[in-house]
């Protein structure tokens, strides 16, 4: 865009909504839609696409890692209730896993936090794109808009012209008949109907 500050003044007071899921978007692009804004919704899209895959991957860790502690907590009740120390390798065994799973947890949720980022500047650059699109094309069909609206006055003229004429048209041949039914008659003027008005 050619003046940014503009664009980012207006946009520090509003919330823009995921532009591929809004509906006046989608509706708006059925008319066309630029390349760059072809480009930047697919990037989303794949975005998003990245972004379910982890948080179903974090989900499952989670339940992972409910299942673990209730291991640890099982095994430790035994050894230590029961003395079952020959439990204490597989306890650790549980307790390391658990490091990891919560290793990856945050791992995932920090590129989930990551990828929300990514999705909302990528919004704002399908945003910007729009806008230059969309005002490159108000431009032009206004232009062709008040072409059109000076064609439909100039017709609107003329038809107000051919009505006036053909009302004037009409009220001499409505003089002229009534002239001649007046004078002849109705039958003798079908009669100078035929003989002056035929082909």
């Amino acid at each position: 865009m050619k003046n940014e500050n503009i664009f980012d003044e207006i946009l520090s007071k509003t919330r823009v909504p995921l532009l591929i899921t809004y509906p006046p978007y989608r509706d708006m692009i059925k008319y066309g839609q630029s390349s760059k804004m072809s480009e930047l919704t697919t990037e989303i899209n794949e975005v998003i696409k990245e972004e379910r895959s982890h948080i179903l991957e974090v989900n499952s860790l989670h339940k992972e890692k409910s299942r673990i502690t209730a291991s640890v907590l099982y095994l430790s009740n035994e050894i230590n209730t029961n003395d079952k120390k020959g439990l204490e390798k597989e306890l650790g065994s549980h307790k390391n896993r658990m490091e990891d799973v919560r290793e990856d947890i945050k791992k995932r949720e920090d590129n989930i936090q990551h990828i929300i980022l990514l999705k909302e500047d990528l919004n704002l650059d399908l945003l910007k794109a729009t806008i230059t699109y969309a005002y490159e094309f108000m431009k032009k069909d206004q232009q062709e808009l008040q072409k059109l609206l000076l064609e439909i006055e100039k017709l609107r003229q003329k038809l107000k012209q051919d009505r006036e004429k053909r009302d004037k048209l009409e009220k001499r041949i409505n003089s002229i008949y009534g002239f001649l039914h007046s004078i002849v008659g109705a039958k003798e003027t079908e009669l100078f109907d035929e003989e002056f008005l035929k082909e």
